[in-house]
């Protein structure tokens, strides 16, 4: 970052209709707030959706400027080998223990939207959640 840019990290933020919290905010918290999606373009097959945790909130100011950044550095689930989608139902399982590897971790927070992984019933020691 030059001179001319401030950045500063949060737990959480509001956008989108959604409260996210960062992962290591929310652990102790009866609510999960910190599952995060990014939809895939609905013009190009090779697009999906990304899911992930989210593991910060940063914000880039310019300084002089009223402009403002929000980003979110999450960790992604490789949703290539680790995703199913039931095909009557559309209800869509990550497998957990598989994660996206790369340098791609930021998204911009104006993309994401919340979801909320759980286990199978009576399966706490599934590699599988499912997504809601």
């Amino acid at each position: 970052m030059g001179p001319s840019t401030s950045v500063k990290c949060y737990n959480g933020y509001y956008v989108n209709g959604f409260k996210f919290h960062t992962q290591s905010y929310g652990r102790f918290k009866k609510t999960m707030n910190s599952g995060v999606c990014v939809k895939g373009s609905c013009y190009d097959d090779n697009e999906r959706d990304y899911y992930g945790m989210l593991k910060e909130v940063v914000r880039l100011k310019y300084l002089g400027s009223k402009c403002k950044l929000f980003m979110f550095k999450c960790n992604w689930y490789d949703t290539k080998r680790g995703i199913r989608v039931h095909r009557s139902n559309g209800l869509v399982k990550i497998k957990h223990t598989s994660r996206l590897h790369g340098n791609e971790d930021f998204v911009l927070a104006q993309q994401c939207q919340q979801v909320y992984y759980t286990y199978p019933p009576g399966n706490k020691s599934s590699e599988w959640w499912t997504v809601i």
